[in-house]
């Protein structure tokens, strides 16, 4: 097993960053961590810059992405640009300066790159196809995908991909669907829901990722895996559960079905039985847990609007 002391994590003053660098903190304090992110003046577009800091590490982590589906869709010529140019062009840097400095490379993905379930019902494997529909996002993120999955057989590049399923946890940001819907419902507004609120997601704990991400490091090049947990909730149910959580009784749930986001996909599941295989990997934290881990924390820290980032366009 190989040793991996001098870490770098692009992205990784966001939500899944800083719950990433929390939980190696815990595993291991002596770890050598370092954080490469635009809000700290770090792009990973400036190509120079990032491959001076990955030259003398052991592992990158690489999380840098524009993720904001909404914005993906509707945003304005320039904001669809940058979404293809930070998580493709961004990424091909990132592959390119590892490849040159024989750094293993763990690529986070999306379970977006999937699209809508072929099987509806049933949990999605790794080889479901890439059909991804949610607007420039996903797409992009599914050409980020196939970039590694080329560099490994091109090059054979040592990079493997996780792709989380729909992630939860304290420090997200009000921009999610959790975060939005507790705030609302701990101060008794009614809580919206866009389409028919049957839309169905894999909720998965965020630190339950974290997990997922180290123990990824271990992989053989090459490999893809999911992190999931094999049960989708519908957004309906999902308002429920935080309902119930927060204690507001009585709430209404607005339900605009005139309103539902294009090509919004319709069911993600997905099976997380290659990562336990592989690595022993199974998620923890269930959803009513996690639903009342969230409340309890935003009740006591707040609730985290999302961060200006510098812009190096």
């Amino acid at each position: 097993m190989a040793n991996f002391e001098r870490i770098l994590v692009t992205g990784g003053t966001g939500f899944l960053g800083y719950n990433l660098y929390q939980y190696l903190r815990r595993v291991d304090p002596m770890l050598d961590i370092w954080v490469y992110s635009r809000r700290t003046g770090d792009s990973i577009l400036d190509y120079p810059k990032l491959e001076a800091a990955i030259g003398d590490k052991d592992l990158v982590i690489h999380l840098a992405a524009q993720t904001h589906v909404d914005f993906s869709i509707d945003g304005s010529t320039q904001e669809k640009q940058e979404f293809v140019d930070t998580n493709m062009k961004g990424t091909l840097n990132v592959l390119m300066a590892c490849r040159r400095h024989n750094v293993k490379m763990v690529h986070v993905s999306t379970s977006e790159v999937y699209g809508t379930s072929n099987n509806p019902g049933k949990p999605m494997t790794e080889n479901h196809p890439l059909l991804a529909q949610a607007g420039v996002y996903a797409v992009s993120k599914a050409g980020a995908d196939l970039l590694c999955r080329m560099a490994y057989m091109t090059e054979n590049q040592d990079v493997v991909i996780v792709r989380p399923f729909n992630m939860y946890g304290p420090h997200q940001s009000m921009e999610k669907l959790i975060p939005r819907f507790i705030h609302l419902a701990s101060y008794g507004e009614p809580l919206t829901i866009y389409g028919d609120g049957e839309q169905r997601r894999d909720y998965v704990w965020v630190q339950d990722v974290a997990d997922a991400l180290w123990r990824a490091r271990n992989l053989p090049a090459g490999e893809i895996v999911n992190v999931a947990t094999e049960t989708s909730y519908s957004i309906n149910e999902i308002a429920e559960i935080i309902i119930r959580a927060c204690g507001s009784k009585g709430m209404k749930v607005h339900t605009l079905r005139s309103d539902k986001r294009p090509a919004e996909v319709q069911e993600l599941n997905g099976s997380f039985r290659k990562i336990k295989h592989l690595l022993g990997w199974k998620p923890v934290v269930g959803i009513e847990e996690g639903i009342t881990k969230c409340v309890d924390w935003y009740t006591a820290n707040g609730y985290i609007q999302p961060p200006k980032i510098i812009n190096f366009g």
